[in-house]
């Protein structure tokens, strides 16, 4: 049985347990209790983390809303677009360092409500280009978990921020449609 490792916000914590569900029997799925929160964190972190799931088949992994979150007193993201850049592929690296038997598999940063004023899509639609950009380059493929929530403002919560119980599950089914190949 495959092991997939995910890593990600507390967008993926929401999403991590229907995917469990709807693998069980087919995938052995990890993720750390932790909020991998943003991108120097989950660098960090990252050997620990891959320590604990123990090398696993293939690993689904986002950076993003904490990066372009603007709660400090000057008003900017936490990091620039470009910084954000240079960590995922620094990120990239240690993943494919620490488990060079893995495939690496990278989800887009999700959507938040247009009335956020803390963090806004344009954004975040700023750092998915970046990212697109950065594992094209590298042959990674994408989980365009953005695209799979765009536009459907039903499915953010009322923090404007995470998903409603239906919006986990949209981005938990696009999150195995993509692993599903690989499980084979």
């Amino acid at each position: 049985m495959k092991k997939i490792l995910l890593l990600g916000d507390s967008i993926r914590l929401g999403y991590q347990p229907v995917v469990t569900e709807l693998l069980k029997g087919k995938a052995e799925v990890y993720g750390p209790e932790d909020n991998c929160r943003f991108t120097l964190y989950t660098l960090w972190h990252a050997f620990q983390w891959v320590a604990a799931a123990g090398e696993p088949d293939i690993i689904h992994w986002n950076n993003g809303i904490w990066d372009m979150y603007a709660h400090l007193q000057d008003g900017k993201s936490f990091i620039t677009p470009e910084e954000y850049g240079g960590n995922i592929i620094r990120i990239l690296r240690e993943l494919r360092a620490l488990c060079p038997g893995s495939r690496v598999l990278f989800a887009t940063t999700t959507p938040v409500s247009d009335q956020n004023a803390l963090i806004t899509n344009e954004s975040i639609d700023r750092i998915n280009e970046i990212a697109r950009r950065v594992m094209q380059a590298e042959g990674v493929e994408i989980d365009d978990l953005n695209r799979a929530l765009r536009g459907r403002p039903e499915l953010i919560c009322e923090d404007l921020l995470h998903l409603t119980p239906q919006g986990y599950q949209t981005a938990a089914q696009a999150v195995v449609q993509v692993l599903s190949p690989y499980l084979l």
